[in-house]
């Protein structure tokens, strides 16, 4: 559960540090692009591809979220004793 927490904070940073380099104080115009690729936020990773941060891609997000989810149901099914 730990280490997915981790990643999804590393998804929000790269999110973050990936989008503000090209819309400066109006990232959240590319909330969307958070969770999902649509053809905007493809156009903005072309465009970002020539920057100096990789081109952010929600897949680490849904990772980071299946990783929570599988250590949070291996909590929960855990013997206690």
């Amino acid at each position: 559960m730990t280490a997915g927490a981790v990643a999804f904070l590393l998804a929000l940073v790269w999110w973050l540090c990936f989008f503000h380099q090209m819309l400066g104080d109006d990232v959240k115009r590319a909330s969307e692009c958070f969770y999902s690729t649509t053809m905007e936020c493809k156009i903005g990773n072309l465009i970002g591809s020539f920057m100096d941060i990789p081109a952010y891609d929600p897949v680490l997000l849904w990772i980071a979220g299946a990783m929570m989810g599988l250590g949070l149901l291996f909590y929960t099914l855990a013997p206690r004793g």
